[in-house]
C-alpha cells in the first residue's frame, strides 16, 4: 500500500519540522513525518511494538560507515 500527500505547514508545526531536520534527528521532512505517524499510532494502541519491530526488521538497512556516524555525532554534539 502506498499513499502520496502534499502537506503545508505553518507556524509552530513548520518550525518544529525544520528543527527536527536541522538538529540531525531526521534526514528529511518526509522521514520525520513518517516517524511521527508511527509514534502516534503506537501511542493510540493501533500498532504494537513487537509488530512494529518485525516490520522494521524486514526493511533494508541504511548503510552508514563508522566514520560518517562519528562525524554526524560530533556535529550534533557541537550544536548542543
Amino acid at each position: 500500500m502506498e499513499t502520496t500527500l502534499t502537506l503545508k505547514f505553518r507556524g509552530v508545526e513548520a518550525e518544529l519540522l525544520e528543527e527536527m531536520i536541522s538538529s540531525g534527528l531526521f534526514a528529511s521532512k518526509s522521514e520525520a513525518i513518517r516517524s511521527a505517524i508511527v509514534k502516534y499510532g503506537m501511542d493510540l494502541g493501533l500498532l504494537r511494538r513487537r509488530h512494529l519491530w518485525a516490520r522494521l526488521n524486514r526493511l533494508p538497512r541504511r548503510k552508514v560507515s563508522p566514520a560518517q556516524l562519528k562525524k554526524d555525532i560530533e556535529r550534533i554534539e557541537d550544536e548542543t
